[in-house]
């Protein structure tokens, strides 16, 4: 490598040349009018920031990588052709931001979400399915500090450790989250599941006209159950097998064509608590069998149970069910790499809110592929953050307009081109 020398004299460079296109989107949704609109939170009329001024920021921050709120400051306000772009005079220090997001109350993280409803509307009125399926799953987040709201609870992989643990709905066919809970970290996964379905419901657009529901067996309800009937939802839930090892191995079981060592079968059964009877499926494997000091082979089995209202059989709603592994990885996007319950203050409302503007931030991403694109989100958040978002630039002006001057060789150019024509053309009625 010949030497090289390093000068810190360049000025109106940036690394986030690509947040021109959040800021292009944002704009096209009128966020920062709706914003205003709903967030009650009132500050004197000559505050430098309003409430809507920092959300926006800690969308921008989000988009741009930042995990914690000194990142801001790194990221945007030391970044003069950003601030010049969006027209930010003076950007406000971490612990500005970290005030006025104090400021939110429960009732403010529910305009949050009441924002990011109307904005979904939006993008909805340009595309829309008539049938959707439904994610239901919690998930834990690890705190380090004693953050309000944090506590030792369920966390299969920090036992001990205090966190908090959100309750998510995602929609499969774009992988938005449609809904979410910011909860203490002693709640239990099904905890207001009805309540929190009932919102789900309420937030769909009214040309959906059937929901299929899927969730693992932490939302093995009767209550749950009868709601998402009563709405004429299709549902597929896993079942606890704890209370039901008895019940499987009465069962007839059939031999599954084509499918060495698994079995199937399928029941009316009715829980203690239950109004009704209800249909289950199982399947179970083969795992061992045991010869040794036994007059005849012993078979051991793995079960896997279902409780369902459709129709398909009893292999297929097994297949079926194993389609929402995808979820966990929407979930570890929105956690890990949209900074989702890694930005925190001391106060649990203004981490809600916060966790709140980090779902709207991916909603933002997701919305925007799958209306450029016409397909749910396929890439990962970092990937569309590394081509789309870290772009170096430099800031020119021209006949008093902004020009950003990228490298001739960018790998992504094409891509970029047409994200600009994209967005040029985009209109929300």
């Amino acid at each position: 490598m010949k030497p090289v020398k390093s000068q810190f004299t360049e000025k109106n460079l940036t690394g986030n040349a690509g947040l021109k296109h959040i800021g292009k989107f944002i704009d096209k949704l009128n966020l920062p009018e709706i914003l205003k609109q709903h967030i009650s939170i009132e500050r004197a009329a000559n505050a430098k920031y309003q409430a809507a001024d920092v959300v926006i920021m800690l969308i921008l921050g989000v988009f741009a990588g930042a995990t914690h709120m000194c990142h801001l400051a790194h990221l945007l306000k030391a970044d003069s052709v950003i601030c010049a772009i969006f027209g930010w005079t003076e950007f406000p220090d971490d612990s500005t931001l970290g005030r006025i997001f104090r400021l939110f109350s429960q009732a403010c993280c529910n305009e949050i979400s009441d924002v990011e409803n109307i904005a979904r509307r939006k993008v909805w009125k340009k595309r829309w399915f008539g049938r959707v399926t439904l994610e239901f799953d919690s998930s834990v987040k690890g705190v380090f500090g004693s953050q309000e709201g944090a506590d030792v609870g369920y966390n299969p992989k920090k036992r001990g450790q205090k966190s908090y643990h959100p309750l998510f709905c995602f929609l499969a066919e774009t992988r938005e989250c449609l809904h979410n809970w910011f909860r203490t970290g002693t709640a239990y996964s099904a905890n207001g599941i009805v309540e929190f379905a009932k919102e789900c419901f309420e937030r769909l657009p009214k040309g959906v006209w059937k929901v299929f529901v899927r969730a693992d067996s932490a939302f093995f309800s009767g209550a749950f159950l009868a709601f998402l009937e009563s709405r004429g939802a299709l549902y597929l839930i896993k079942v606890k097998l704890c209370n039901l090892a008895g019940v499987l191995q009465r069962q007839k079981w059939t031999v599954i064509r084509n499918m060495p060592g698994f079995e199937a079968a399928e029941f009316l059964y009715q829980c203690a608590d239950w109004n009704k009877p209800r249909r289950f499926v199982a399947i179970r494997k083969v795992i061992e069998v045991v010869t040794e000091g036994v007059l005849f082979p012993e078979y051991r089995y793995e079960y896997f149970c279902y409780v369902t209202n459709q129709g398909l059989s009893p292999w297929k709603t097994h297949k079926e069910y194993g389609k929402r592994a995808a979820s966990e990885n929407w979930i570890d996007w929105v956690k890990n790499q949209m900074a989702a319950g890694s930005i925190l203050t001391q106060d649990f409302w203004a981490n809600s809110a916060i966790f709140q503007t980090c779902i709207l931030a991916y909603n933002m991403m997701v919305w925007m592929m799958w209306l450029k694109e016409g397909r749910k989100l396929s890439q990962e958040p970092n990937t569309i953050r590394f081509w789309l978002i870290r772009v170096p630039a430099r800031l020119l002006t021209s006949s008093r307009q902004f020009v950003l001057k990228l490298s001739k060789n960018a790998y992504f150019k094409e891509r970029w081109l047409d994200l600009e024509v994209f967005f040029d053309q985009l209109c929300f009625a």
